[in-house]
């Protein structure tokens, strides 16, 4: 399947939402767009066209079924000549990196690549940064999102428990779906454990889900920070 990207004539880049983002927070994909374009990155979306990466279904055991998304997603793509793929979505930059055998980056990536023409917007805040459990145990991306929030101005506080050790959400894995009881106890549990009173997670499914658990604490979306 692989082979449907070695003859590449185009070297597209496309910026690839996630269903998350695409669907429930519309005005999040908006800020990513600005982003790209303020960081000069030409780039193109599929829109309607695009299907779900399928990390769903896979996880859920599907795997016909997650086959079936895979291969009308790489037919796609080689029609439009993508060549690489940003996603704002952890859970599918793990899916194309690792289940697709792409070239994929997350936004955090991308913008640390160009982090260069970042500008500092705040002055020392201290907010407190959310590891997701696909970004950082899955992709290994911890320092990219640090580093880039730093230089727009962001002091980060970090919870007792990060990076590598960093609590989950609560919402991945079904969970939220099939207990949703256990899930947002999860997330209560984890914010008890934010050290102040801002919170940025680089995952939309996060943000979305602790935004719901949250009493007192300004929860953002990883985009927040940039536009």
């Amino acid at each position: 399947m692989f082979k449907l990207f070695e003859k590449l004539v185009n070297k597209n880049v496309l910026y690839y939402p996630g269903c998350m983002t695409k669907f429930v927070l519309k005005d999040k994909e908006e800020n990513y767009k600005k982003i790209l374009e303020k960081l000069e990155i030409d780039f193109m979306m599929l829109k309607n066209e695009e299907f779900c990466c399928g990390s769903p279904v896979l996880n859920a055991g599907y795997s016909k079924d997650f086959e079936n998304l895979r291969d009308k997603n790489l037919a796609l793509f080689k029609k439009y000549g993508i060549s690489k793929i940003i996603t704002n979505c952890p859970g599918c930059a793990q899916m194309f990196k690792e289940h697709y055998g792409l070239k994929a980056e997350h936004i955090s990536e991308t913008i640390y690549n160009n982090r260069k023409k970042l500008k500092r917007k705040f002055s020392d805040e201290e907010f407190t940064y959310h590891d997701p459990c696909h970004l950082g145990r899955y992709l290994k991306i911890y320092e990219e999102p640090r580093e880039v929030m730093e230089l727009r101005g962001i002091k980060i506080v970090e919870f007792d428990s990060n990076r590598e050790n960093a609590l989950c959400c609560g919402a991945g894995g079904g969970l939220r779906n099939n207990i949703p009881s256990l899930s947002n106890q999860i997330a209560k549990n984890t914010l008890s454990k934010c050290k102040t009173e801002k919170l940025v997670t680089s995952c939309p499914m996060c943000y979305y889900h602790f935004k719901e658990n949250s009493k007192g604490k300004l929860i953002m979306e990883f985009s927040e920070v940039f536009v």
